[in-house]
């Protein structure tokens, strides 16, 4: 479907930075709404600190001009390969980072199955040691000459042995509410003492069938509690996906003791 004149018109007076596209303050609002509908359909999600769409796979040094271009050239939005992984949003990593007040400056963080790395680019530039784990050799080395993590490990991160390693924790797990309990519990163990996890999940996860259900909410009941986002969260009164729909979403914060911690690698 190729877009309206009002969209080419936004499109064309918008200002690129790097991965970033940001739009004219005085915006027409039709045009608007469909440069972001073509935005968000050729991957960009929005950013609420920098109030534009931001192309995570080509943060930080990657240039959204060409993009721009070629959407422009065809008069469409453009398809783009992002390689069988949903990206965090920009939004979403700067809600889960506001949230944590007390994680202390230099803190070891751990980003697994880290997509883009566009947490743990928040972290770093927050001041933080980060390590990752992808198991995508190409996303993994795309973070490596990125810059953004301290260490990047290439393997699936279900299968590594946990080690109570790490201050924090902060992750964006797959959506389906199986994977998403299955990669938080294996992500709690790599938790020290006093460590926090803090997860992006949908709304409803912590219904769950199963043994891992279980352990899931108990889990919740006994170390952690979960807060469902609304319009009041945000400056632009929404969550966007990746796919530009508005989400349910809910944060999951857990905290971990030595109780918890022995028990959770004792299982692994």
């Amino acid at each position: 479907m190729q877009i309206s004149r009002a969209t080419l018109k936004e499109l064309q007076h918008a200002a690129c930075d790097g991965p970033m596209v940001r739009l004219r303050t005085n915006a027409d609002p039709v045009g608007a709404e469909g440069a972001h509908k073509v935005l968000t359909r050729s991957g960009a999600t929005w950013s609420v600190r920098h109030r534009s769409y931001v192309f995570s796979d080509l943060f930080p040094f990657g240039q959204a001009a060409a993009l721009v271009s070629q959407i422009l050239d065809l008069r469409c939005a453009v398809n783009r390969p992002d390689r069988g992984v949903v990206s965090c949003p920009q939004s979403i990593a700067e809600t889960l980072w506001a949230g944590l007040d007390e994680v202390q400056p230099e803190s070891e963080v751990l980003e697994p199955s880290a997509g883009h790395g566009v947490l743990a680019a928040e972290g770093t530039a927050l001041g933080h040691a980060v390590d990752c784990y992808e198991i995508d050799i190409h996303r993994a080395a795309d973070i490596t000459r990125a810059g953004i993590a301290r260490n990047v490990t290439t393997t699936d991160f279900l299968t590594v042995t946990a080690q109570p390693a790490y201050d924090a924790v902060v992750m964006y797990p797959p959506h389906r509410r199986d994977l998403a309990i299955k990669h938080v519990l294996q992500a709690y163990r790599f938790l020290r003492p006093g460590g926090i996890l803090a997860a992006l999940v949908s709304r409803g996860v912590q219904n769950a069938a199963g043994e891992r259900g279980e352990q899931f909410r108990e889990l919740i009941s006994r170390a952690g509690y979960l807060r469902v986002l609304d319009e009041a969260d945000f400056d632009d009164g929404y969550l966007l996906s990746p796919t530009g729909l508005r989400i349910q979403a809910q944060l999951l914060y857990l905290y971990a003791d030595a109780a918890d911690t022995e028990e959770a690698t004792d299982q692994s």
